[in-house]
């Protein structure tokens, strides 16, 4: 399923107070009819600009997210940068993958 633009659910919008069927409208759209009916569920009574607003919201869910919080940063400046403790170490202490700490070095 992939996410539909502000037009396309504008477009979608229209077509269900035109009383056209989920189906009608993903062959419109050339979408998925899954596509469609997720859409359509997340907000009830459809309108396209809650739509939108809610996909633009919730894109921040999607993809990798750090493990470096702010409480792990402190703990690595002091103990690898001042107390001089090898990344290895570090991430036996707070049972991360050592490969994290060396990525977060690498990347600053």
């Amino acid at each position: 399923m992939s996410s539909l633009s502000s037009d396309e659910r504008t477009v979608v919008q229209t077509l269900l107070e035109l009383n056209f069927s989920i189906r009608g409208i993903a062959r419109f759209l050339n979408r998925s009819p899954a596509t469609i009916s997720v859409e359509i569920r997340q907000v009830t009574p459809y309108n396209a600009k809650q739509a939108h607003q809610l996909a633009l919201d919730k894109r921040h869910i999607r993809g990798r997210h750090s493990t470096l919080t702010a409480d792990i940063a402190v703990f690595l400046n002091q103990h690898i940068g001042v107390l001089k403790w090898s990344p290895e170490t570090a991430a036996h202490v707070l049972d991360i993958p050592f490969k994290n700490i060396y990525n977060l070095i690498n990347h600053g």
